[in-house]
């Protein structure tokens, strides 16, 4: 599992069906193992793919859980996450502590009952719920520099940035953007990554249908890219609705303005 792998690469719903086989049809989840421990960002249904590598282990790495945000396409695959229910496992969930109300809490007003017959509180795995630190928006978890920034989406939701030997990657997923306004300090802290993953859940002729949904498109993507130097342009968040031929004509309409585009699929690894 040690590299940085994208698990689910859908937005607001998971799907499925002929038609969604080669991008898949989970919804958001990335991970990220060095030999210290295991990096998960969201836990979308994507979630389960790392419940089944870790299946086959005889010991659990320790986990850390970094959040975007709190909408449940992000959170679904959470109450099946089989480490939780294993009194060896430590898990820790970080996540952005400038929201309304307490993050902690709705975490554990998602998983409790009569949703799922386990609460959160009551998982075997020793749990800790750290928020991410105010003072200095940078730290770094088993041997991997996390810095994190706020991006706008309803609710609040913010954009990691992970750099270690093997990996240099920004995850900005939910964020809206327009083309010629993508702030100048969002632009420094993409600036140099090798992979660049970005919100391209609408087309450029769908946004108008969609403002203050939350969301991009490939254009804005490929903005930024330009932008801020970026090797690679990994386009996320794929419509439910959107179908693999489709979204391969995303990927090829980017293209034409910035080469080196490709879609997100399930369990692609990022090198």
């Amino acid at each position: 599992m040690h590299g940085f792998v994208i698990r689910g690469s859908r937005g607001t719903l998971p799907t499925c069906g002929a038609d969604f086989l080669r991008y898949g049809g989970d919804t958001t989840c990335f991970s990220l193992e060095t030999e210290e421990g295991l990096l998960v960002i969201d836990t979308g249904t994507g979630l389960r793919h790392v419940t089944q590598e870790l299946a086959d282990r005889a010991d659990l790495p320790p986990i850390t859980v970094l959040l975007t945000h709190l909408h449940m396409d992000h959170l679904i695959g959470l109450p099946s996450f089989t480490p939780l229910y294993s009194s060896h496992a430590q898990i820790r969930f970080m996540a952005d502590p400038n929201r309304e109300g307490s993050w902690k809490n709705a975490l554990r007003a998602f998983m409790r009952k009569p949703y799922w017959p386990i609460g959160l509180n009551e998982a075997d795995a020793n749990l800790e719920f750290d928020s991410l630190p105010e003072a200095e928006p940078s730290m770094t978890i088993y041997g991997v520099t996390v810095t994190w920034c706020a991006i706008p989406h309803p609710q609040q939701c913010v954009a990691y940035r992970l750099e270690s030997p093997e990996c240099s990657v920004v995850i900005a997923t939910d964020v809206e953007f327009t083309p010629g306004a993508i702030p100048d300090d969002f632009v420094a802290f993409c600036r140099g990554a090798r992979h660049l993953i970005f919100d391209a859940h609408f087309t450029p002729a769908e946004i108008a249908h969609y403002k203050g949904w939350g969301h991009s498109t490939w254009e804005v993507g490929v903005e930024l890219a330009k932008a801020a130097d970026i090797a690679r342009l990994v386009l996320t968040h794929h419509s439910p609705k959107r179908r693999d031929a489709e979204v391969d004509a995303v990927v090829e309409t980017a293209r034409a303005s910035f080469p080196a585009v490709d879609g997100a699929y399930t369990n692609m690894v990022l090198d």
